[in-house]
């Protein structure tokens, strides 16, 4: 096992159980390639498949981060979300695919056509630290580990939109259990320009000769910050103005 995979088995173990103290120093990634791999290599070995993207800006570096197929939920959904202890949500814009883009048409691909095959979405991003969030960790341990994203809850709207929607989204509000926990107002996205982020995420595809399935998200970066879930669980009600509203019930920790 090479250190790519040795990180990789770390990383889908804390997954499924305990969090780690950080990644070995022998394991930890020197270049956004090795995080990338890691990335991989983790899916590999939770038998999983790529069902969407988170894209961002972190320390300056764009970054791109999948989420597993899985975890990719759609509301509405039938009862509670069941989620690990330590656990937070964010709102995020997002955009559906509602075609497939195959390796070859993502050679050409650019981020204005992306408003032809995708749907804008609500998106609530559960994210739970499987390595510290601060102290002795770098931004590639950060990446390697997929920015901690531990699933999404997804709703799209069919409404017309451009790019300049995705930099200047409108205005957000996010309750938990009917209390106001986060609001927004209209205005420049914190990831804005968020052009050059997806150029880069397009530039990844086509290293790795990949395509994009039919129903995969790309999410954009917090529109609420990142409050903790309750132990005791929670139901959430986000609706970011124009589009359908999302809600969802989180489970009490068991």
């Amino acid at each position: 096992m090479n250190a790519i995979q040795a990180a990789a088995d770390l990383l889908a173990r804390a997954r499924a159980g305990a969090a780690l103290p950080g990644l070995p120093p022998a394991l930890r990634p020197a270049t956004m390639a090795a995080a990338e791999a890691i990335q991989h290599e983790t899916l590999l070995a939770m038998r999983e498949r790529i069902g969407g993207w988170k894209i961002g800006r972190l320390e300056g570096m764009p970054f791109s981060a999948p989420i597993p197929a899985s975890r990719l939920l759609t509301d509405p959904l039938p009862g509670p979300i069941t989620l690990p202890a330590e656990r937070y949500i964010e709102m995020e814009l997002a955009i559906r695919f509602r075609v497939a883009v195959s390796p070859a048409d993502v050679a050409t691909l650019i981020p204005g056509d992306l408003t032809g095959l995708a749907t804008l979405a609500t998106l609530f991003e559960f994210v739970r630290p499987r390595i510290p969030m601060s102290g002795d960790v770098t931004p590639l341990d950060r990446i390697a580990d997929a920015m901690a994203n531990d699933g999404a809850l997804v709703r799209a709207t069919l409404v017309p939109w451009t790019l300049t929607t995705l930099d200047m989204p409108p205005a957000v509000t996010l309750l938990q259990d009917g209390a106001v926990l986060s609001r927004r107002e209209a205005g420049a996205h914190v990831a804005a320009p968020l052009g050059p982020l997806l150029e880069a995420w397009i530039a990844r595809l086509r290293r790795e000769g990949r395509g994009i399935g039919m129903g995969e998200v790309v999410t954009l970066g917090s529109l609420s910050g990142m409050p903790p879930i309750p132990g005791a669980g929670a139901g959430y009600f986000g609706e970011i103005e124009g589009l359908e509203a999302l809600r969802c019930t989180v489970a009490a920790v068991s």
